[in-house]
């Protein structure tokens, strides 16, 4: 299988966010994420979340590995972020294509089965130190610990 060309560029968190940022419930702590120089949002596709959920796991999947590899980042994704489960499918995706990129989840209820390396739940905590720590820990510059003085 032929796949498109990676990203070249500064490593990257990339938030999936589950609606436009401007209706998101999670909105002031995503921002507060996405003030880091290496993170990016991405908002839904076209196809929301909840139609791919509704294809089942195989097809979800395989949807979900074609909206990968049509990404264009502005960088290498080190960690991709979920707010809820149904987003898990183009998480992985991205995981698998971007080889070393961790899962994490940032919403309230944790998807079982998920292996993430983070789980934060951004609506319950204002303490945002343990997103920035393991940024920094994976090379994602988050203007917050000391990166932005590497240059």
């Amino acid at each position: 299988m032929r796949r498109g060309p990676l990203p070249d560029g500064p490593p990257l968190l990339v938030l999936l966010l589950p609606c436009a940022l401007e209706e998101f419930e999670l909105r002031e702590p995503a921002q507060r994420l996405l003030a880091a120089p290496g993170a990016i949002a991405v908002e839904p596709a076209r196809v929301s979340y909840r139609a791919l959920g509704a294809l089942g796991p195989g097809l979800a999947y395989s949807v979900a590995r074609r909206q990968a590899k049509r990404m264009r980042l502005p960088g290498k994704p080190r960690a991709v972020a979920v707010f809820d489960d149904l987003q898990v499918p183009l998480a992985v995706a991205l995981a698998q294509r971007h080889a070393g990129a961790e899962l994490w989840q940032l919403g309230s209820e944790p998807s079982d089965g998920v292996d993430s390396t983070l789980t934060l739940d951004l609506g319950a905590t204002s303490d945002l130190r343990p997103a920035w720590e393991r940024m920094e820990a994976i090379g994602i510059e988050s203007g917050r610990l000391g990166s932005e003085r590497r240059l």
